[in-house]
């Protein structure tokens, strides 16, 4: 509240200054805000779709958490990307940094996707013609306060999703249509580091298997994790389970591959950058996992994939894939996390809504969109 009282103190020359400056004009160098993490920043890009469609000659910036970082920096329609040390802004001399980047990058529009109030004030105190912002559906006073720094702002609300919400801001700017699909691009020479993992299978169905999540809430236990790997491998015995995870779920995977002790689990974790992670989910027949960043990275290359979405609610956000399943258990507590209101501990302490989850619809739904690879091409598992 402090530094929204300080924005109202100083709005007067910054009116004064926005008064005197650049006029709004045609978009012409546009920083878009997104430093959520993995998921939620693949389901920002039918957005970056649409505004480099929309105003193809304009530079677009990124400003994202430094974890997606690898992912932007290859996305296509992007000019440039910027991080923030964790992805936000702390503090005066946190947002004395993003002060000057804004005034360095003469950006003439901002458009946040990830609301905070330093993201809501300091695009009008550098100056900045036309600010723009989706306001969360779970906020207090200080959003409304900060309502009038802003020149085009939406509402999100409960049933519309996201990125529905994220279009209807770019609506305000001009920019119409369909929503695009999501879009990922991996690293330059990607397909030749990733082809050795995947030796030896190029005859065999390959499912992956989210070992985490980065919002620990939503992650499956030991128990869960082993019984879902069981009942994909007993569906054929051409099949084998990619384990997909980052350096920090190693030993993770290492002990579900000894507890399952089967030669038919490939266990990739850690072992292929984000950058070039699309390249081997792009090969997986299918991909089951909880409402996470690679499940939506999946869902972003044409994989079917089957969502357990536990706490997370799906009006906000869920897979969109012609094949895509999703999984929602039937508790009362459940949906508890929510676009711009997620807990990382469960209010219960319990997490009953993934713990106590059955894997056998997971498998069920798994089964449902595998086809099974014959000479013919024909036939289901």
């Amino acid at each position: 509240m402090m530094y929204l009282l300080l924005a109202w103190l100083l709005a007067p020359l910054a009116w004064l200054r926005l008064i005197l400056g650049r006029r709004p004009g045609k978009l012409e160098r546009i920083l878009l805000i997104q430093t959520a993490k993995i998921g939620d920043y693949i389901c920002t890009t039918p957005l970056i779709r649409t505004l480099k469609n929309c105003y193809p000659d304009a530079s677009l910036t990124l400003l994202v958490h430094p974890v997606v970082e690898p992912l932007a920096r290859h996305q296509p329609g992007v000019d440039r990307v910027l991080t923030l040390p964790d992805g936000t802004v702390k503090g005066l001399l946190g947002r004395l940094a993003f002060y000057r980047l804004l005034r360095q990058g003469r950006f003439d529009t901002t458009i946040c996707i990830s609301p905070n109030q330093a993201f809501l004030l300091m695009p009008f105190l550098a100056g900045i013609p036309r600010r723009a912002a989706i306001f969360p559906n779970f906020g207090g006073r200080s959003y409304r306060l900060a309502r009038p720094f802003l020149s085009h702002a939406e509402s999100h609300r409960q049933g519309r999703m996201t990125v529905e919400t994220g279009m209807a801001l770019l609506n305000q700017l001009g920019c119409n249509g369909p929503i695009p699909a999501k879009e990922i691009a991996a690293a330059p020479g990607a397909e030749e580091r990733v082809a050795p993992l995947l030796a030896g299978l190029e005859n065999r169905y390959l499912v992956g298997v989210g070992v985490s999540s980065g919002n620990k809430l939503k992650e499956l236990g030991e128990k869960q994790l082993v019984a879902l790997i069981t009942g994909l491998l007993n569906l054929a015995d051409d099949l084998t389970v990619v384990l997909v995870g980052s350096v920090a779920d190693q030993r993770k995977a290492a002990a579900l591959a000894e507890t399952l002790n089967q030669s038919r689990v490939l266990d990739v974790t850690g072992r292929i950058s984000l950058a070039d992670l699309s390249v081997l989910v792009g090969r997986l027949e299918a991909y089951v996992g909880v409402d996470s960043g690679i499940t939506y990275l999946a869902d972003a290359c044409g994989v079917p994939v089957v969502d357990i979405m536990g706490p997370a609610d799906a009006e906000d956000q869920r897979p969109v894939g012609p094949k895509a399943i999703v999984l929602k258990p039937d508790l009362p507590c459940s949906p508890c996390s929510h676009a711009f209101l997620a807990p990382y501990d469960c209010m219960f302490g319990t997490r009953a809504c993934v713990v106590e989850a059955d894997m056998q619809p997971a498998v069920a739904a798994a089964a449902s969109i595998l086809r099974r690879r014959s000479a013919n091409g024909a036939g289901y598992i």
